[in-house]
């Protein structure tokens, strides 16, 4: 009997081989598809920006950033950063979800998962921070809430690189840009262990420390994987990567995908 995870595929739907026909409801779908992968990207992308930008219009005293991009919980882009991994964990439970035996949809709904807990389970407060601790901090404790914390950040940023990989994959099969995605997943990979590995050695450049270094080139090759294919949807034209397409009848009679 094969296992679940056996069962798993990189497949997934049929993709039409031009996105202009907006009567055929196949179109639909591939645009709603590609527009989560779009508006994740583009989240990914600008996130590290957005929250320096905010948290310098608020700050009181010298611009500089964060130690990390969990610390800006505890700054002027608190609201800034916690919805935003809200909207972003949401997107990614909803990914593919009528397609429950891909790898996509499992490891984008535990990415998705693992994220709202990195934004409602805050990092521990600075020493500078005058705010009072959360109630989830004050009935656990700070240090026990921060472990959970990076936990589900070290979930979550893995899952990313996974699923640059089964991008790399799908694409190899059906034609596209495999080897920017799989050079996105070895970057997220890099990042991390230059994230641990600055917490036993300095590897700060300035005021910028190696965690969150390692975090903004995470979260940038994460984006520019997904943003890639969702690319396809600005342009509306014949897809050229990501799911398969629909096949043409010559490859039909051949049973080909």
């Amino acid at each position: 009997m094969k296992s679940p995870v056996a069962a798993l595929t990189t497949a997934t739907f049929v993709r039409p081989d031009d996105l202009r026909d907006h009567t055929d409801p196949a179109v639909l779908y591939a645009r709603s598809y590609l527009l989560i992968r779009l508006v994740v990207g583009v989240v990914g992308i600008l996130l590290p920006l957005v929250l320096w930008t905010v948290d310098a219009l608020v700050l009181q005293g010298s611009i500089t950033v964060r130690g990390s991009l969990s610390a800006y919980y505890h700054s002027g882009a608190r609201d800034l950063f916690v919805g935003t991994l809200c909207v972003t964990g949401c997107l990614l439970l909803t990914y593919l979800a009528a397609q429950r035996r891909t790898w996509d949809y499992w490891l984008s709904t535990v990415a998705g998962a693992a994220v709202i807990g990195v934004a409602l389970l805050p990092t521990e407060r600075p020493p500078f921070y005058p705010g009072p601790p959360t109630p989830l901090q004050a009935r656990w404790g700070e240090h026990a809430v921060a472990t959970v914390h990076f936990a589900c950040a070290a979930v979550f940023v893995l899952s990313l690189a996974a699923l640059c990989f089964v991008f790399a994959v799908r694409d190899q099969r059906y034609g596209g840009h495999p080897v920017l995605h799989r050079v996105c997943g070895v970057l997220i990979l890099a990042a991390v262990a230059w994230a641990a590995l600055g917490l036993v050695v300095d590897l700060d450049l300035g005021w910028l420390t190696s965690l969150y270094l390692g975090e903004v080139a995470a979260v940038w090759a994460f984006g520019t994987s997904w943003l890639v294919k969702g690319v396809d949807l600005v342009h509306a034209f014949p897809a050229r990567d990501g799911p398969q397409r629909r096949p043409t009848q010559s490859s039909a009679q051949n049973g080909s995908q």
